[in-house]
């Protein structure tokens, strides 16, 4: 194996740092929709209705796809990217500007504009990625991109909330978004200028030119009809559906063995640090030996975890056993997820890049919202030593068509 060459080295510098701050901006508005304005809505004393509520803006994530073709159709995604962080950015403040005023209604009307912007600009970002990449640079950065997601929750949740607590939310709101308008400086400077090709543009000897409005439809056509497509959607939606059933019951858990909410946050610093070294070990490993290798023992490492929680629900340790539990589950649970965002990338043209990552993720948005909402009446009823089986036998299908589901690329890298 050839040694890296200092212009080689130069780059992956400079891809670990923009592929590390445009993820950090796709997590942050994430952080501000769901975790910060719960937190702001139950300081003011909102209903438990209306903080609830929060959870419907996640819809526009879900029907992004509905104008995630525009994205490849029109512009350049570089741009589509730092501009839209930087729109993300100036709403954030102008929320930051109601907030003290208590005025809901001006509240949500900003917060509903602010979900379309973030999920156009979850779709820019996710084509840039498979843009700007190679298919071994795309599998090297991936526990990067979701680690830089995660700490972007982790600043939302944790410190800006803090500030706001500490200060105003003026000063919370507003912090997020001058973090968001300094992403997208940093971005408009640091990110590669790949060659753009849109779907529509002809090009000499290519016979797959098409209308715009002929590629709008391409774009979802191309998808449903790659090969296999019926396991590959299949597996997609199966994929982390017990792994999410399990995430979404795992604190109801603690706090019923004995947990309490202090000690809660003290395993969730320890259980990231361990999601993190998951993804980025995951995408190291898939960079050097393929997706072909890594898919079956990554899916069956994320999901022989889940059985971890039958064991705390059954003999409830205290503090120094759940620790370990916890750990191991979401470093577990990072390596799936790794493979996981690899896998959708591998079925996603070139050409239609954001408009099939876009289709992909609500195809898993769907099994999360789906496994999620049906998690607690089962859990309800059933009980935890219960719940946490089926969580594990819900796991079984993906086990099952990880065997058969194609590992190779939708279509061959380009020399």
């Amino acid at each position: 194996m050839s040694k890296p060459t200092e212009a080689s080295k130069s780059k992956s510098k400079k891809d670990l740092l923009w592929t590390s701050t445009t993820y950090f901006g796709e997590g942050l508005p994430w952080s501000f929709l769901h975790q910060m304005s719960t937190e702001f809505l139950t300081s003011i004393g909102a209903s438990k209705s209306m903080i609830s509520s929060t959870s419907g803006l996640h819809l526009a994530v879900t029907l992004k796809f509905l104008w995630s073709p525009i994205v490849d159709l029109f512009g350049r995604k570089r741009t589509w990217l730092w501009v839209m962080q930087g729109i993300l950015g100036l709403g954030m403040i102008a929320i930051a500007a109601v907030a003290p005023s208590h005025n809901l209604r001006a509240f949500w009307s900003l917060l509903v504009g602010l979900a379309v912007l973030h999920a156009t600009h979850d779709i820019a970002c996710d084509g840039f990625y498979l843009q700007a990449l190679d298919k071994h640079g795309q599998a090297l950065f991936a526990g990067t991109r979701n680690a830089a997601y995660r700490v972007a929750m982790w600043v939302g949740k944790s410190g800006l909330v803090v500030l706001a607590g500490m200060t105003t939310w003026f000063w919370g709101f507003g912090a997020a978004g001058a973090l968001m308008l300094l992403v997208a400086a940093i971005n408009a400077f640091v990110m590669p200028h790949p060659p753009e090709r849109h779907p529509q543009d002809a090009v000499p000897g290519d016979h797959d030119a098409l209308s715009k409005r002929a590629a709008f439809v391409a774009a979802y056509r191309t998808f449903f009809t790659q090969p296999n497509a019926v396991v590959v959607i299949a597996f997609m939606f199966t994929q982390r559906v017990g792994d999410i059933m399990m995430f979404a019951m795992a604190t109801p858990l603690l706090k019923d063995i004995g947990i309490d909410t202090t000690t809660r946050g003290v395993l969730t610093s320890f259980s990231s640090m361990g999601f993190f070294t998951a993804s980025v070990l995951g995408g190291g490993l898939i960079a050097r030996y393929g997706l072909a290798r890594c898919l079956v023992p990554m899916t069956y490492f994320q999901n022989l975890a889940i059985p971890l929680y039958i064991i705390l629900a059954v003999y409830k340790p205290g503090y120094w056993g759940v620790l370990p539990i916890v750990v191991a589950e979401q470093f577990a649970s990072g390596i799936g997820n790794v493979a996981n965002s690899v896998f959708i990338m591998r079925r996603c043209r070139a050409a239609f890049s954001a408009s099939h990552y876009a289709l992909a993720t609500v195809i898993v948005s769907l099994a999360s919202t789906a496994s999620g909402w049906l998690s607690g009446p089962i859990n309800e009823r059933v009980g935890h030593p219960m719940f946490f089986t089926i969580a594990f036998l819900a796991s079984i299908p993906s086990l099952i068509l990880v065997l058969i589901v194609p590992k190779t690329p939708v279509e061959p890298a380009t020399p």
